[in-house]
């Protein structure tokens, strides 16, 4: 119960400061409006807008270990206020530093969700696929790209997560083996669950053909 009201007063919270951060936006009030996060960061988490700008995602992840787990629910918090903030970035021409921080909250979002997240307190998956629409011009780093096949398995998206792993495999050639044996395991799915999945036999071969063959190539 106690954790239940925790989990609700946050999720006030943190509506409510959203909201008060899209009107300064509206308003043309930027830098008001990353005062305003920056608060929140810091009355929520005892944490600075500038420190999680300069800290790897894997760093930010670990300043949220409790004992042998994370607290995935604080974690996707600082994802939104991190997204907030990107925002602003973006609407005010600084486009490198938006898509660095929208990457980085990607991946806290991901992380959250793969490890057990409450997801309607950020409504987790619309996050998700907002930010990667925002970004999918962008290459991600490999570790995010892999949260987000784990990302897709557990949706039933396996199109998409092998879509992933094929642009792994292009990116980064020390990734082929990874992405080979994904596909291998596709094969090992019946047709059904494929199928379920956005994905035919046919695709499924023709892909691990074409990867089996850049392995060779690389």
């Amino acid at each position: 119960m106690l954790r239940k009201d925790y989990l609700l007063s946050m999720m006030e919270e943190m509506t409510s400061a959203v909201a008060s951060v899209l009107g300064l936006r509206r308003e043309n009030k930027h830098v008001e409006a990353l005062k305003q996060l920056d608060d929140l960061l810091n009355k929520q988490f005892r944490l600075r807008s500038d420190l999680l700008r300069r800290l790897p995602p894997e760093q930010i992840i670990e300043l949220f270990r409790l004992g042998p787990g994370i607290e995935v629910d604080k974690l996707q918090q600082v994802a939104r206020i991190l997204e907030e903030e990107a925002a602003i970035y973006l609407e005010t021409d600084r486009t490198d530093e938006g898509i660095r921080i929208l990457i980085k909250s990607l991946h806290l979002y991901l992380y959250s969700d793969v490890n057990g997240a409450t997801r309607d307190i950020q409504v987790l998956p619309e996050r998700i696929a907002c930010i990667v629409n925002l970004v999918q011009e962008y290459e991600l780093p490999a570790d995010t790209s892999k949260l987000l096949v784990v990302y897709y398995e557990r949706e039933d998206r396996l199109d998409e997560a092998a879509d992933v792993w094929f642009g792994l495999s292009w990116e980064q050639p020390e990734l082929l083996p990874d992405a080979e044996a994904f596909y291998t395991q596709l094969l090992d799915k019946t047709d059904a669950e494929l199928q379920r999945g956005g994905l035919s036999r046919r695709e499924v071969t023709e892909g691990l053909v074409e990867i089996t063959q850049l392995h060779g190539r690389k």
